[in-house]
C-alpha cells in the first residue's frame, strides 16, 4: 500500500489504557500482512483533526462517542471502535 492509497488508520492516545491493551492485536494484524497506521490524536492536532474530520462515522461505530481506540477505512468509510479482536479487525480491514 503506497502512501497514496486509501488508509486503514488506527486511531489511539499515547496514554490510554485501552489503546495500550489493543496494541499487541494490531501488531498481530499488521504481521499478517495488514497495513494499519496509527495516529496518536492526544497530543497531535493534525491527527485528531483528521479523525474528527471522520467523526460521523466513528460516532456511529462507536455508539454516538468520538474516542478512541477507534479506526477508519479510507476505502470503505466505515469505522470500528474499541478494543476488538484480531478476527474482527482482520475481517473489517477486508471488507
Amino acid at each position: 500500500m503506497s502512501e497514496t492509497d486509501e488508509r486503514l488508520i488506527w486511531f489511539h492516545g499515547r496514554e490510554c489504557v485501552h489503546c495500550k491493551r489493543l496494541r499487541p492485536v494490531v501488531e498481530r494484524v499488521r504481521a499478517e500482512g495488514i497495513p494499519i497506521v496509527g495516529l496518536e490524536v492526544w497530543h497531535d492536532d493534525s491527527n485528531a483533526q483528521l479523525m474528527r474530520g471522520y467523526g460521523e462515522a466513528i460516532k456511529k461505530a462507536c455508539g454516538g462517542e468520538l474516542g478512541v481506540p477507534a479506526f477508519y477505512n479510507e476505502r470503505t468509510g466505515k469505522a470500528l471502535c474499541g478494543n476488538v479482536s484480531a478476527e474482527r479487525l482482520r475481517e473489517w480491514a477486508k471488507e
